[in-house]
């Protein structure tokens, strides 16, 4: 997916949701830190020319987002084992990141710089995909002030990523009042950010039906983000009418009627790949609840079966050119849980997502290595005694 202009590169913020757990040494956290601020610092010195195309043609940017790529690719190796003590998906995003980097060395080395230019821009949305794991807030930034950015919409992101929710929404509304111009992308990223901060992360969805409700009206709209707009209300509605929100630390077992009810039956690999806008809004509230208990770290049993369902959800709801969260979370179901008997039930969905995603109307044309990688991971769990 395009990244607008104006969104702020937010890799800092990677780092941010570990630094402040209780389970890491207060020693080890002032190291989190450390490194967290020197990523935000390369980032902060790589945005202008990330967002300038006549810059990144000339050798001087390229030179400057090189150097800052293997910076960064350091700087996130040396922050790798506070992820080994995370849930299954943070170390899965911290193993999305790492590839992103990789690859964009890769393209560099063949002087694609464009496309390295749009890989590093896709770390806002991997960054978002970690950050909005769990509630907390952070106070690391808590000295930032909007005299630091170019715009409210600058600032309104920082303080998103950084989980300052509040203000980031206050900053997002200066920005829809004043802003001369909008695009239709930066529309919609904005309600997306609303919808997402109260019906995910603060489970209140009635706070994101007053918030969005101010937007019926604004004259910027498209026909595309009106449509997008009222669909969303409506499925939060919804979701007020079920009163799900008054849920807020379901159990495993409620969690599998809230599956069944939002996604349906999951019998057959592929069937809720293409919900409704309005289903959609269910899914961003399910997706916070199964985050959620996740890291509660529940027993071992359960975690294949939570990464299954999640697979599901975010595949429906997001979609990005450059990486799969939701092959990433079936991939770990296999590797790590082959025994259990979900093991099969993620192979059969990847290997569905796959075939339809190289089929077309001259037929399905997987290439030879991913056919090779479906063969080795069919064996692995089709053989693997089950538990």
């Amino acid at each position: 997916m395009k990244q607008a202009k104006w969104v702020v590169v937010a890799s800092i913020v990677f780092l941010g949701l570990i630094a402040t757990t209780s389970i890491i040494e207060k020693s080890s956290a002032v190291s989190v830190n450390e490194i967290m601020l020197e990523i935000g610092q390369t980032m902060e010195d790589l945005f202008p020319t990330l967002f300038d195309e006549k810059t990144m043609e000339q050798a001087a940017g390229q030179k400057n987002l090189h150097d800052a790529v293997k910076k960064l690719d350091a700087l996130f190796n040396e922050a790798r084992p506070h992820f080994d003590i995370k849930s299954p998906t943070y170390r899965i995003s911290f193993d999305v990141i790492h590839a992103q980097l990789t690859g964009a060395m890769v393209a560099m080395k063949y002087d694609n710089y464009r496309h390295a230019t749009n890989i590093v821009k896709e770390f806002v949305s991997i960054c978002s995909s970690c950050h909005m794991q769990d509630s907390k807030l952070r106070n690391l930034f808590g000295d930032v002030s909007r005299k630091q950015f170019r715009s409210d919409i600058q600032f309104a992101e920082f303080n998103y990523m950084t989980r300052n929710y509040d203000t980031a929404i206050s900053y997002y509304e200066k920005h829809l009042e004043s802003a001369k111009e909008l695009s239709e992308i930066e529309l919609m990223t904005i309600m997306k950010r609303i919808l997402t901060v109260n019906t995910q992360v603060y489970n209140r969805p009635q706070d994101a039906i007053k918030e969005l409700g101010k937007l019926k009206d604004y004259p910027g709209h498209t026909k595309f983000s009106k449509k997008n707009l009222e669909e969303w209300l409506a499925g939060l509605k919804e979701l007020e009418k079920q009163q799900l929100s008054k849920i807020t630390n379901p159990d495993f077992e409620q969690l599998k009627a809230y599956v069944n009810n939002i996604l349906g039956p999951l019998d057959d690999p592929g069937t809720a790949d293409f919900p409704s806008k309005k289903e959609k809004v269910a899914r961003v509230w399910l997706r916070g609840r199964l985050y959620h208990y996740l890291n509660t770290l529940p027993p071992r049993e359960e975690i294949p079966v939570i990464l299954y369902w999640l697979s599901i959800v975010d595949r429906s709801i997001d979609y990005s050119f450059y990486y799969s969260l939701a092959d990433m979370y079936l991939k770990e179901c296999m590797l790590q849980y082959t025994s259990h008997p979900y093991a099969q039930k993620c192979y059969d969905e990847y290997e569905a997502y796959i075939t339809f995603s190289y089929s077309g109307s001259r037929g399905t044309d997987i290439p030879d290595d991913i056919a090779d990688e479906l063969k080795a991971l069919k064996v692995r769990v089709y053989s693997a005694p089950k538990q």
